[in-house]
C-alpha cells in the first residue's frame, strides 16, 4: 500500500490497530478519537469524509450510547445542507455501528485561535457570529436544538463557517434526555434553563451558548468562567457575565452578546435575527480569516480538492485475525475502565443541578485531551466530524444513482420541457418553465421545488412543468418549442436555465463535481454530472452551476485559478455567465471555465476546444 500524503487534512496515519476500511469506505488516516469512538478521514465516490465510527467496546456494553448513536443518524438525516456538513453514509446496524459525512477542510475555532495566539479581530467576531448563526437558523426552523454548541464544533473554512457534532441534537418536544433529568452540554457554554435541566429547552438555549462562544473569541474566555464543574454552572443561572474584553473589543459586539446571554429566554434575540445584525457590519471579502489563519485554511482547502487513491491492503490471514481476536479483550477493559459515569446532585439557592459528568478517555496523542470533560455521553466523542444529509428510510443515507437516459427524457416530458442533447452551445431562455422534471421532484412525483423556484420551474409537482410557483427568472412557462422568452444573452449566448450535463469539446467528456473536491471532467451519466443553472437573483443574466444533489456550487478562484464544490451563495466566486463560442465564464476571475488538465480550472479566455461546452 502506498503512502498518502496527509499533509494539510488534519490528520494522522493509521495504527497498527486501524481498520483499513468501514462499511467498503477505505480510510486515509485518523482524524481523532474520543472515549466513545473515533473518527477516520475517508474516500468515498472521489470524495473524502470523515467516518465516526462506535468503540467496539462501547457498542458491545452500552446500549444506551448505541441508541443515542442512532438518534444522531436521524438527527443528520432531517438537518438540511445549509446546517451542517451533510451526511453521506451510514449503517447503525453494523457492529459497530458508523457514518459518514463529508470532510470539512477547515480548523475549529479553539486550533484558531491558537494558531493567532489570542482573540480575533472584530470584523472576524462578527462573520463568526453570521456564519454560526445562519448554521442554527434551519435547525430551530425544525423545532430541534443543538444543545452543545461550543468553539470545538464550529468549523472555520476558507468559505466561513460550519456548525458540526448535532450528536446531541434532538426535536425539543421530545427530548428523553432532560426527561430522565440529564444535562446535555458543556458547562461553560450551557444556558441557564439547560442547567437547571428544564425540559422545554428552544432555540434560544443555542442562542446563549453562541453568545458564550463568541464572547470566547472577542475577549479570550466564556463570559462566565472556563471551569467544567458546579461553579460556573451557579455563575451562569445567578450572576452576569463579564464581558469586559468583549466590550473593549467593540461595543456593540458587546451589547448584543449581553442581550443574548439573558437570564429570560423570551428577552434574547433569535438566530435569525443575529444573521442580520451580523450582515450588517459586512461585507465579508476573501480572505475572510486574519493571515495568522487563513495559511493553514487554504492548506486544508487545497488538500481537499486533489482526493487520493486509496489502495486497500490484501485480506489478512485468519492467523491474523485470531491474533488480533486474543489481543484484543485486555485493550477492550484497559479502556472500559475510563468511562465511569459519575451522576452529580447540587441544590444551589433553591434549583436544583443534576448531572452525569463522562470524563474523557482520549487516546495518549489527541490533543483535546486536555480540555477537561464534557456533561454529555455524545459529547465525549470526537467533535470533528458530524453532518446532514437527506432523510432515509433507515436512517441511513447513501447517495443516489444518477438517472439514466430514459428516466431524465421521462421526467423532462412531465415537466414540459425537451428532451434530447441541445444543438446550441448553451441552453436558451426557452427552458425557463420546465426543461426537467427533476426540479419539482422526478417523473412528477412531486418535491418541494426548491431548484425550480430558483429557475423557474415547478414548486410543486413534478408533472406541472414550473406552471405554479415564484422564478427570480421571471417564471416564463412558455412552450418547448418556441422557447418561451428570450433571455439576456452574453458575448452572443443566451442565459442558461434548467438541468443539464455540459460536455467539453476538447474531450468529450461531462463536467462532474463533488462538494469539496475540485471538478473534472467523466462520464456523462455518472455521479455528479447534472447540473441545475440556477439563475443569479440580481436578474443580471448570470448563474450559478448547482451540482446535482443541490448541496454544493461550482465555485472558481480557489488556489492558482482551480475550482472547488462548495456551498452556494451569490459572492463572486459562484457567479457564472454564458460567454461567446458555448464558454463559461467566471464573473470573479474572467477566465473561461478550462479542462485542458486533469482538474476543470478557470483560465484565459483563448477559444480553445477545452473551453467549450455543449449543454445536454
Amino acid at each position: 500500500m502506498g503512502e498518502l500524503d496527509l499533509t494539510g487534512s488534519g490528520a494522522k496515519p493509521l495504527r497498527a490497530d486501524d481498520p483499513r476500511q468501514i462499511g467498503g469506505i477505505p480510510l486515509a488516516g485518523r482524524l481523532g478519537s474520543g472515549g466513545m469512538g473515533r473518527v477516520y478521514l475517508g474516500v468515498h465516490e472521489g470524495r473524502y469524509v470523515a467516518v465516526k465510527q462506535v468503540l467496539p467496546a462501547i457498542a458491545g456494553e452500552d446500549q444506551d450510547f448505541v441508541r443515542r448513536f442512532g438518534h444522531e443518524l436521524d438527527n443528520l438525516s432531517r438537518l438540511p445542507a445549509e446546517a451542517t456538513a451533510p451526511l453521506i453514509a451510514s449503517d447503525r446496524d453494523a457492529s459497530p455501528p458508523w457514518l459518514a459525512t463529508a470532510y470539512v477542510p477547515g480548523l475549529t475555532l479553539n486550533e484558531a485561535i491558537g494558531l493567532h495566539e489570542g482573540p480575533l479581530p472584530p470584523e472576524a467576531v462578527w462573520l463568526l457570529l453570521r456564519e454560526a448563526a445562519r448554521g442554527l437558523v434551519p435547525v430551530h426552523e425544525l423545532g430541534m436544538v443543538h444543545r452543545d454548541l461550543k468553539p470545538s464544533n464550529i468549523m472555520l473554512t476558507v468559505e466561513g463557517a460550519t456548525v458540526i457534532d448535532f450528536g446531541v441534537a434532538r426535536a425539543a418536544e421530545q427530548s428523553l434526555l432532560t426527561m430522565s433529568g440529564m444535562v446535555v452540554g458543556t458547562p461553560a457554554y450551557m444556558a441557564p434553563e439547560q442547567a437547571t435541566t428544564r425540559r422545554d429547552l428552544t432555540g434560544a438555549a443555542d442562542v446563549f451558548a453562541l453568545a458564550s462562544v463568541i464572547a470566547y473569541a472577542a475577549g479570550g474566555r466564556p463570559p462566565f468562567g472556563e471551569e467544567s464543574g458546579p461553579a460556573v454552572l451557579y455563575r451562569i443561572v445567578h450572576e452576569e457575565p463579564d464581558l469586559r474584553a468583549v466590550r473593549e473589543l467593540d461595543p456593540e459586539l458587546a451589547d448584543l452578546v449581553a442581550a443574548c446571554l439573558a437570564k429570560d429566554v423570551e428577552a434574547r434575540p433569535t438566530a435569525s435575527e443575529l444573521v442580520l445584525r451580523a450582515a450588517e457590519h459586512g461585507p465579508f471579502t476573501p480572505p475572510l480569516w486574519p493571515d495568522s489563519v487563513t495559511g493553514s485554511l487554504m492548506e486544508k482547502a487545497g488538500f481537499a480538492a486533489h482526493v487520493q487513491k486509496i489502495e486497500l491492503p490484501p485480506p489478512a490471514s485468519m492467523e491474523t485475525i485470531r491474533l488480533g481476536q486474543k489481543a484484543r479483550p485486555k485493550r477492550e477493559r484497559r479502556r472500559r475502565a475510563l468511562f465511569a459515569v459519575v451522576p452529580v446532585v447540587i441544590a444551589v439557592g433553591g434549583a436544583t443541578l443534576a448531572f452525569q459528568i463522562l470524563p474523557y478517555a482520549f487516546d495518549a496523542d489527541d490533543g483535546h485531551a486536555a480540555a477537561g470533560p464534557s456533561v454529555s455521553a455524545s459529547a465525549a466523542v470526537d467533535p470533528t466530524a458530524s453532518g446532514s444529509g437527506a432523510p432515509s428510510p433507515s436512517g441511513s443515507a447513501k447517495p443516489g444513482k444518477s438517472p439514466t437516459g430514459a428516466e431524465k427524457s421521462k421526467g423532462a416530458e412531465k415537466a414540459g420541457g425537451r428532451t434530447g442533447e441541445s444543438t446550441a452551445p448553451v441552453p436558451g431562455a426557452g427552458d425557463t418553465g420546465g426543461g426537467s422534471g427533476d426540479a419539482g421532484g422526478s417523473d412528477g412525483a412531486g418535491g418541494s421545488g426548491t431548484e425550480g423556484s430558483a429557475s423557474g420551474g415547478s414548486s410543486g409537482s413534478g408533472a406541472s412543468g414550473g406552471s405554479s410557483g415564484s422564478s427570480s427568472s421571471g417564471g416564463s412557462s412558455g412552450s418547448s418549442s418556441s422557447g418561451g422568452s428570450s433571455g439576456s444573452g452574453t458575448g452572443g449566448s443566451t442565459t442558461p436555465s434548467g438541468t443539464r450535463t455540459f460536455r467539453n469539446a476538447g474531450n468529450g467528456e461531462c463536467l462532474v463535481g463533488a462538494q469539496f473536491v475540485s471538478a473534472s471532467t467523466g462520464g456523462c451519466g455518472g455521479a455528479g454530472a447534472t447540473w441545475t443553472v440556477r439563475p443569479l437573483s440580481d436578474g443580471s443574466g448570470g448563474f450559478q452551476l448547482v451540482e446535482r444533489s443541490g448541496k454544493s456550487c461550482l465555485t472558481a478562484n480557489i488556489m492558482n485559478g482551480g475550482t472547488l464544490q462548495l456551498s452556494c451563495n451569490e459572492s463572486s466566486s459562484r457567479r457564472w455567465r454564458a460567454g461567446s463560442g458555448g464558454t463559461l465564464v467566471s464573473e470573479d476571475t474572467g477566465g473561461c471555465l478550462d479542462a485542458s488538465g486533469s482538474a476543470v480550472t478557470t483560465a484565459r479566455c483563448s477559444g480553445a476546444a477545452s473551453q467549450r461546452w455543449t449543454a445536454g
